[in-house]
């Protein structure tokens, strides 16, 4: 088995994965109550809080400075377990103990475990992590309060204790490796990268069109490769350094390759960057050994302003646009790494493996079991019944299942689909991956949890567009992008075709462009939309127009087109959509072609979103 040193590694990387996911939803909610602007300055500072490890190692050394960040680090999650939703404070402060644990913790693997052992324990913990994530359909145990979830927000604290104990009795004179500031930078871009795309099965299952037992096969299978690759030296590592970049540039932003690019260069950025970190790893044991741990302390600082360096502009480049391509900031993160990296001196004996690294490379495999488990498990959509006579369509913006209070919780976006008996959900800001929504596949937990067929299309990237749920089997689905025009962050939609009876309806999602400068854009892409359909009958079309009755943006809708409005033909009152509290406009609709009666239209009160649901009863007379 694993020794304390490696079995420290595998859990802080994990807790410290995870606990980054569910910092993004709440720093997403803080920025939009300061500003993206203001919230531009004000994150790193927050980040930067780890910076006071500098003084801290300086004055106690590493042993201590481990047990320091690691014992923080047990704690905080603990508390991230028992409160109702994450505060920003206690994520933040665990994000900071946390990088200073792990930095630490790598000097001492090193040391006592070998370079490479030490590089295969960190993709293990990677594994872990995306193993439990797999089991909760990628909604992290931090947001959830049921059983499974408690066993992960307190056995893994529990475990990183346990790991730290095992250090502090390990017999022999302790060896505590090198106070190095480079190799202690390490986390921060492979976090960074692996956050962004490598270890991300939502990622993968949007960018590859797979589902997500399929993509979590392929990141399970990708950090085994990364575990088991060795360091390299000369032209063999540049070739890897390459890659690496390549595949970062060629995968994220708006402009990634989607389909099979996105699963094989995913198994090749993980090659690569598992080369880098086992390069870096020798070149950190061939330094001298210190006592010391103020240059430990650098690097982790270090290591978190690389990490928000990299992710931060990457999400606020799609609200504030930034001049660069979405892609240049995890390049800049993979550019890090390899400079950090470099070649391995060609004198390494590459050959002195500990038998620990093939238990911690292996250990992957066994956790393939989950993404086989959820394959196995995934319900259904039931077929529909020959004599329905009406079909129950929703229209929902769901804030990447973000409610009103900035807690990440898709439980409330499918309880409110529930309640409002919906067979059709066309939904806008759906996240599959993206940092700011947690990592968490909204439209495949959605499915998951009510039994759904769904359609995705692409809007601000792969990670974020719209879909089209149901809980009866979609027949056609098509998607598209559309023109960027005035605003900051591309749009599209998503359509299908339902069965309903012995006929079947047409259902499109959009949503555009939303900044009040940009009705003109908002007027192109409505006509880009209404093209495409051409005036195909039995059509339903929902969608946030972010337009509002009367005004010049909403005129496409109904100039020539002959749709009516749900809510305006059913004769009944007429209710605003956003923002969910004290609504007082109304951008979001429900549209269909006159073959079709709408009815019974509802629009709840709910907090789940910041914008209000439209229900309508659609009928084929």
């Amino acid at each position: 088995m694993l020794q304390s040193a490696g079995l420290l590694v595998v859990v802080l990387v994990a807790i410290v994965a995870e606990v980054l996911r569910v910092s993004f939803p709440l720093l997403y909610e803080f920025a939009e109550n300061i500003g993206y602007t203001t919230a531009a300055a004000v994150i790193p500072l927050l980040f930067a809080a780890t910076l006071l490890a500098v003084p801290l190692g300086a004055l106690v050394g590493p042993g201590l400075l481990l047990l320091i960040g690691g014992g923080g680090l047990a704690a905080a999650r603990v508390v991230m377990q028992a409160q109702t939703t994450p505060e920003l404070a206690v994520t933040m402060t665990a994000l900071a103990f946390g990088f200073v644990a792990l930095s630490t913790a790598l000097r001492v693997a090193v040391a006592r475990l070998g370079p490479l052992t030490t590089a295969s324990a960190v993709f293990l913990g990677l594994a872990l992590d995306a193993a439990i994530a797999l089991a909760l359909t990628t909604w992290d145990a931090a947001w959830q309060t049921g059983t499974f979830a408690w066993a992960i927000g307190l056995g893994l604290p529990l475990a990183l204790i346990a790991a730290l104990a095992g250090l502090a009795f390990e017999g022999g004179k302790p060896a505590w490796g090198a106070d190095s500031w480079v190799f202690a930078m390490v986390p921060g871009p492979l976090l960074a990268l692996q956050t962004l795309f490598l270890a991300n099965p939502a990622f993968v299952a949007s960018s590859g069109d797979l589902g997500l037992p399929t993509a979590g096969a392929v990141v399970l299978v990708g950090l085994g490769l990364a575990a088991a690759t060795p360091a390299l030296h000369g032209p063999a590592a540049w070739v890897a350094a390459a890659v690496l970049v390549v595949v970062a540039a060629a995968l994220t932003g708006p402009t990634g390759l989607a389909g099979w690019p996105a699963p094989v260069g995913v198994l090749a950025g993980q090659v690569a960057i598992g080369a880098l970190v086992a390069n870096a790893a020798v070149r950190a044991e061939q330094s001298r050994q210190s006592a010391g741990a103020w240059r430990t302390g650098l690097g982790a600082g270090l290591a978190a302003l690389l990490l928000v360096g990299s992710i931060l502009p990457y999400q606020l480049s799609y609200e504030l646009p930034l001049g660069v391509p979405q892609f240049v900031f995890p390049v800049l993160a993979a550019l890090v790494l390899v400079l950090v990296a470099r070649s391995a001196p060609a004198r390494d004996p590459l050959t002195r493996v500990s038998p620990l690294r093939w238990i911690a490379a292996l250990g992957p495999i066994p956790l393939l079991a989950v993404p086989a488990w959820l394959a196995v498990t995934w319900p259904d959509a039931e077929p529909a019944a020959a004599d329905d006579e009406d079909l129950r369509v929703v229209t929902y913006n769901i804030h990447s299942a973000v409610n009103w209070f900035g807690r990440l919780d898709p439980e409330r976006i499918a309880v409110v689909l529930e309640a409002g008996d919906a067979d059709v959900a066309l939904l806008q800001e759906v996240a599959r991956g993206w940092p700011l929504a947690g990592g968490l596949d909204t439209a495949s937990w959605l499915s998951r949890r009510l039994g759904a067929d769904f359609a995705y299309g692409t809007a601000g990237d792969h990670q974020h567009g719209n879909a089209v749920l149901s809980t009866r089997p979609l027949l056609d689905k098509w998607s598209a992008t559309m023109d960027r025009g005035e605003g900051p962050m591309q749009r599209g939609y998503v359509g299908a075709t339902v069965p309903l009876g012995s006929t079947t309806v047409h259902v499109w999602s959009v949503h555009l462009q939303h900044q009040d400068h940009t009705t003109a854009t908002r007027r192109a892409q409505a006509r880009q939309l209404l093209a495409d359909w051409d005036g195909q009958g039995r059509t339903v079309i929902g969608g946030d127009l972010n337009s509002r009755p009367g005004s010049p943006d909403i005129e496409p809708w109904f100039d020539g087109t002959g749709l009516v409005s749900a809510q305006e033909s059913a004769g009944g009152p007429v209710w605003n959509t956003s923002p969910a509290l004290n609504a007082d406009h109304r951008i979001d609709w429900l549209l269909g072609t006159p073959d079709l009666v709408f009815s019974d239209v509802a629009v709840p009160v709910t907090l789940a979103s910041d914008h209000l649901p439209v229900f309508a009863t659609v009928r084929v007379p």
